[in-house]
Order: structure tokens, then sequence, then C-alpha cells
């Protein structure tokens, strides 16, 4: 049985309707997760958890190959591999003949990708075929003539030769009649003078071209080691733990360089992109067991299956219909992609710190790494702040993925109405994830083509979006705190961020990330609300204190010119001065407003060759110019400024192409 979001909801009310006042009273005394989740257990274990079946379906795989094999007669390969990817997905692998269709299934997709020139996605099948095994031992020569022809179209002669020479080898095995081998081997002969003459001189045109842009090479801290050594991390008790500069920072340096801890694809890229690295996917390798995910190479299956697929394989879809959020799939994977054992050998250390009046000193390393544990369990999760009604719902959804990993044989041998110390401690700890995640998950993202013109930001259109394809935890940049005017852009390499320099940073300076609302797009009624309601602060950034207009309320010919003063923080608003000397009302020196225009001149030279580098997709050349035209604005003026947001903006579109793309992208820009 499977539940919506509704029913699940439902069956929740219903399960916290059957607790007693006096276990409603015992949870909101409570003072620590392992009392919440043996309270609860009894009653939310009730919540029906669904079979947990593959869905896999070998009448519909066998339709998706006829499908298919008809859209490849008629030349319309698009659709044939749409079918052909269908069917992989859902082709069940548990007996020969199984197999069999499925790699049928993809030998008739790298056909259709032969028919496009598209040789590497070839090679790539065929590399798949034979970690599938089981294709009929009769055609194995086709594929290694294909294979041969893809060789030769790309100019490796050597392994041409080699693949030639085992599709007559493979030929001669098929036990054919020995006029069609005869004719076959013809065949083969044939194909391999044509595409020795026809082939070889267009390799070049064929071979795929790697990027321009070259990621500048990331230098770790010491410490921090997913951090530039110019970032440190303070504390003090309003702000929590923060980033800071201790160095003089350019715009554009890469400040973070990290792999996630753990990772998820959301429901709606869960067949889109790779459950594993979460980069999209063009030609999907098929999970053994479900048809719920993909995976975009058969290394990435193999980790999966090593890991946490083989806990989660066939409950994946569960999980999205129960209506659970993203930060629940990653409160699970963060177990799940673990075994037991790594968890119980941290109970002696950890327990004292699951209860809420733990007044222990957190026992901070001399290094802080990404994939530590220990980072994760003591990120911030606001428990003070935290109501006890809330925590029921909370232990509700940490029972039922719970009873996930029970079912997915997490702890060997169990019974779902039985609760042991060990299954009772890692509940406790998915409780204490799905509290952490609330304050310190990001998203994961990519660029897709985009059709949607009401959304686009008023301050650059385009035919795309960064689109959000799952979550994941980022232990050092969860460190970093919130700014409607952030320092910083952040992107996506498959599952990895990297996070740059939007802004000049200047030492002893705090280095702030954004948590979603914006001063240049977003009112500050709407960003004061939602930072409220979804991380329980005020926000007193410099926009939100000093009431800093949005990008449509902005002038275009104002500019705010700092004093000349060191140390004075006055700023003049210049509009239309016909004198160039300006007293300050705060310190009474005077400034001449001569240096800061002539130096900000310097920007009608490089703005309009960064724009043509952008036009052109030159996002690498393009980003220099930018930074060099960024620097010249934040030395002779201040924020904010239309021209600040109009370059940031453009900075963060280069930087967005440095990252994940979908498979099918194609960037247009429009300024």
């Amino acid at each position: 049985m499977k539940t919506n979001i509704t029913d699940f909801q439902k069956y929740c009310e219903k399960a916290i309707g059957k607790l007693s006042n006096d276990c409603i009273e015992s949870f909101r005394e409570a003072k620590d997760d392992i009392t919440r989740i043996k309270l609860m257990y009894d009653v939310a274990q009730q919540i029906p958890l669904g079979s947990g079946s593959s869905d896999k379906d070998v009448k519909l795989a066998e339709e998706k190959k006829n499908e298919g094999n008809r859209f490849f007669a008629k030349k319309e390969y698009g659709d044939a591999i749409k079918c052909y990817n269908h069917g992989i997905i859902y082709c069940p692998q548990e007996t020969i003949q199984d197999r069999e269709l499925l790699t049928i299934l993809v030998s008739n997709r790298s056909a259709t990708n032969f028919e496009l020139e598209k040789y590497r996605r070839v090679l790539d099948d065929l590399d798949y075929i034979s970690e599938i095994g089981d294709y009929p031992k009769h055609l194995k020569y086709k594929l290694w003539l294909r294979k041969a022809k893809c060789y030769d179209a790309l100019g490796n002669i050597n392994l041409a030769a080699e693949a030639y020479a085992e599709s007559l080898k493979t030929l001669r095995q098929s036990n054919l009649k020995e006029d069609a081998l005869q004719s076959k081997i013809k065949e083969i002969e044939k194909a391999k003078i044509d595409n020795k003459k026809g082939n070889q001189k267009k390799a070049k045109e064929y071979q795929e071209l790697i990027p321009a842009f070259t990621e500048e090479r990331f230098v770790a801290g010491s410490e921090f080691v997913a951090a530039n050594p110019k970032i440190t991390v303070a504390q003090d008790s309003y702000q929590g733990r923060y980033a800071k500069a201790v160095e003089d920072i350019e715009a554009g340096t890469i400040l973070v360089e990290e792999p996630a801890f753990s990772s998820v694809v959301d429901k709606d890229h869960a067949l889109v992109n790779c459950q594993n690295c979460l980069t999209s996917v063009e030609l999907p390798i098929a999970c053994p067991g479900c048809a719920d995910v993909i995976f975009c190479s058969t290394h990435c299956s193999r980790m999966a299956t090593k890991s946490f697929h083989a806990v989660e394989c066939g409950f994946q879809r569960n999980l999205f219909d129960s209506g659970a959020s993203v930060n629940c799939l990653l409160a699970l994977r963060i177990i799940s992609q673990k075994p037991v054992q790594f968890f119980l050998d941290k109970r002696n250390k950890l327990k004292d710190f699951l209860k809420d009046s733990c007044k222990k000193n957190v026992v901070r390393k001399k290094i802080y790494r990404s994939d530590d544990y220990d980072n994760v369990f003591f990120l911030c999760r606001n428990q003070d702040l935290r109501k006890k009604e809330e925590l029921i719902h909370y232990s509700c959804m940490s029972i039922y993925l719970l009873r996930i990993l029970k079912h997915g044989s997490y702890f060997g041998d169990y019974q779902d109405d039985i609760l042991t110390e060990d299954e009772l401690f890692i509940g406790s700890l998915i409780l204490r994830h799905l509290q952490i995640l609330q304050f310190n998950a990001h998203e994961v993202s990519e660029l897709q083509n985009s059709t949607d013109l009401a959304q686009k930001s008023p301050i650059m259109f385009t035919n795309y979006e960064n689109a959000t394809i799952g979550a994941a935890l980022y232990p050092t940049l969860a460190l970093f705190n919130h700014s409607c005017d952030p320092s910083i852009v952040r992107y996506n390499i498959k599952n990895k961020i990297i996070v740059r320099a939007i802004k000049p940073i200047k030492a002893d300076d705090i280095i702030y990330e954004n948590y979603g609302p914006l001063y240049m797009t977003d009112t500050l009624e709407k960003r004061q609300e939602e930072l409220k309601n979804n991380y329980w602060f005020e926000c007193l950034c410099q926009p939100c204190t000093d009431l800093w207009p949005t990008f449509q309320e902005m002038k275009e010919n104002e500019l705010r010119i700092p004093c000349k003063t060191d140390r004075c923080p006055y700023i003049f608003t210049v509009k239309d001065q016909d004198d160039p000397f300006i007293t300050c009302p705060y310190c009474n020196n005077t400034t001449s407003l001569i240096p800061y225009l002539r130096g900000l001149m310097k920007l009608e030279e490089i703005l309009p060759e960064a724009e043509h580098q952008l036009s052109m997709k030159h996002f690498e050349n393009a980003l220099k110019k930018f930074v060099q035209a960024l620097e010249i604005l934040f030395k002779y003026s201040r924020p904010p400024h239309p021209e600040i947001i109009k370059i940031q903006q453009r900075m963060r579109i280069c930087m967005l192409h440095f990252g994940n793309k979908a498979f099918d992208y194609k960037p247009e820009t429009q300024c």
C-alpha cells in the first residue's frame, strides 16, 4: 500500500490523536530525542509504510522497445531514445531473458546514437552491455562492428583495428550457415575499408570538445580544508559561528570547494538526474532492483548499491508518495550511506549530547573536514526555540524513516513492532538530522532551459534558469551566516558545491551567504517574513537596517560616493552635481568628486567588452572583465546602485555556466 501526502498527514494526525493525555504530557516533558522516539513509536509505527515494490515491468519494457524501433525506422531518433530509456529503466534484471531484453534495449539505443554520430555515447552503451552480459551471442559481432566504426570516426586506428578483428572473431563463432557467414565477413571487410576512407579525415569533427573554461586551482586551508586559507570561522553569543576574512579577497575568488557530506535527488528529477552524483543524465543506467532511480554510469550505480541504495532500493517511491520533503530524504541518506556499526561506535561519545540540557563542551577538532560526521552532528538546530508540539510531527517522520531502514535490512533481522536499543539510537539521530537540516541544508542546482518569462528577474532576462534538482549538506558552508546582500555566489559541479566571492571583501569583514531573499528583488517586509518563518531570526543586515531600495526603486543617475576621510562612515548621494566639491556633514572635511568620476569613466571601456564576451558565451573572459568593472565600482562608489547589481548578476551568470547543466541545455542571453 502506498500513501500520498494527504494520506500521510491523515495517518500522522490519526496516530497523534491516539496519544493519551499522559503520553502527550510525557512527550512535552521529555528532555532528549531518544525518549521522544520511544514515546511515539507504538502509535507512529501504525502509519502504513508501503510495499517497497520495484515497479519493474517486462511487458512495458518490451512495448517501449517496439515503440522505439518504430521511431527509429522513421528516423525520429529523439523519440526513439526516449522510448529505449523508458524501457531500460523499467526492464527487470532477474532472469537471463530479462537481461537479454535489457541488452537489446541498450544496443538499440546505441544504434540510434550511432545514426546521430554521437560516437562516445555509443561506446558508453556498449560498455554498459558488456557489464550486463547475456547479449545474444549470434549478434555480438554487430556490437564489435559498431564499436570499430566509432573508433574509426574518432580517429583511433589501433582500437578500430582491434574491434574489427573481434567482430570477425565473434561472427565466426555465431554458427551462421556458410553462405550467410561469408556474406557478413565481406560486409565487415567493406565497412573496414569504407570507414578508413570516409571517417578518419573527419575525426576532429566528431571528437567531443573540451570546454575552454578550466576552474582555477583551489588551495585549501589547513584548519577548514574545504575553505580558502583567507577564511576563518569566528563565534559569538549573538551570531553563533560565522565565516570572516583574515585577508583582503578579490571578487571572483573561490572561497569554498566542498563535497557533499550527503546528497539526494528530489522527486521531480529522480528519473532525470543520477542518484549518486546528481549529474543530468541523457542515457540512464538502470537500477537492477527498482524503477525509481537512475544513474549516469555503471560506476555510480555500483557506488550507490554498495551504500545507501542497498537499503533504500524499492522504498524511494514510498518516500515520494508519502509527501516526504527533500530534507526527509536527506535525513535518511545521512544514515543509509554508512553501515549501522559506524554510528553505534559513536554512541558513547554522542549520547549525552542527545539530551536537551547537555552542558558538555563540544570538542572542536584542529582540522574541520566535510566528511566528518561529528561536524554534522553539532550543526545548529535552534533547539531552544523549537516548540515541543512540533517535535511530535518530527518524531513521526523520524519513525517512518527508521522503519524504512528496518525493512531495508539496515539492521539485519528485525521486528516492526519491537524497538531495539540500536534502532532507538539511530531513530534519535534521524530526529536530530531533521532539525539540523531545516537550517543547514542547501539546494543542488543545474542550468535548465526555460520559457517561463513571467518569473524572470527584472535585472537580466534569459531563456534558462538555475533550477533546483535536489539537496545536500555541506558542513563548512553551513557555518556561513545570512545577508540580503550576500558576499558570494554558489553553484554545483555534480553534488560538490563551489562558492565564489561576488564582491571585494576586506580583511575582518564577515562573509555572508544568502538564505533566499535578496534586497534587490524582494521588499523588506517580504524578506523579514520569509526569514522569520523559515529560519527563526530577524535579519539585521545592512540592506534591512539601512532600508536599501529594490532594483526597480533605484535611480540610474544617482551615485553613492564615500567621504575621503579615513574611517568616516558618511556616504554622499550625488545627482547632477554642479559643484565638484562637497563638504561632509559628519567630519566637516571637503571631498572632491573629480577623482571618483574620473575613475568611474574606466567602465566605459571595460563594460562593452565584458558584454561582448558574455554575448559570445566566452564566460571565463567575460567574468574577468566584469570583476575588473566591479572592483572599480567598489573603489569609487558604494552600494546600493543598479550598475553594481547588473554587474554582479552578470558575474553570477558566468559562474553558473561553470557548474551543472541539463544535458539538453542551450544558453541564450538577453540583457
